[in-house]
């Protein structure tokens, strides 16, 4: 009997606003479309950042270094978190939902934009536990960061479900024996859970 259900955040609760964030910005300083993205991305410290191993301000610092070129970062922070946005209709769904299950977020997230989300879409109305990377210093899919989760919600992995758009993400949940759904949409979503 599932009594907890864990998300993912990225295209899940909330639209993913970091990839095309970086193309706007590219496009409104003329750089050439992929250069501030690889720096941004595919350099260690979006890990590190993600890890919270280091603040905001130094992964910024460190992406500008590694791109060789000025970054107006403000602007950039501006249109990276402008192109988040939540997803209104499954968040009514789990509003409805969080009197029968514990609800909780899994998330490789950096600290500063995941307590934008928390308190800008008010998960905290919904979620009652969080499990977040650059909080506890482990990504998923390592295995740590679900039992956390776990834990924190007082369950084991078979009663309980974890939600995520990517199915590499999911392997420490299957270790745990969790329930998995790989997410496409809220009408998906409520049949699956019918299902089960």
């Amino acid at each position: 009997m599932i009594k907890a259900i864990f998300f993912d955040s990225g295209n899940v609760l909330v639209r993913e606003g970091f990839t095309a964030g970086i193309k706007e910005y590219e496009a409104a300083h003329g750089i050439k479309p992929g250069l501030l993205y690889a720096s941004a991305h595919d350099g260690v410290w979006w890990k590190d950042f993600t890890l919270g191993n280091i603040s905001e301000q130094e992964y910024f610092q460190k992406t500008a270094e590694d791109f060789k070129q000025a970054l107006d970062v403000e602007d950039l922070k501006k249109l990276i978190l402008k192109n988040f946005s939540p997803n209104r209709e499954l968040l009514g769904f789990l509003a409805v939902l969080k009197s029968r299950f514990t609800l909780g977020v899994i998330s490789n997230n950096p600290k500063e934009w995941f307590d934008y989300f928390w308190q800008q879409y008010h998960w905290g109305e919904i979620f009652t536990i969080k499990a977040v990377s650059s909080y506890l210093h482990i990504r998923k899919p390592d295995v740590k960061i679900y039992e956390y989760a776990l834990q924190q919600a007082g369950v084991s992995g078979s009663e309980a479900l974890y939600i995520d758009d990517r199915p590499d993400r999911i392997e420490g949940a299957e270790q745990l024996a969790m329930k998995i759904l790989i997410y496409k949409n809220v009408e998906q979503l409520k049949k699956e859970l019918q299902k089960l």
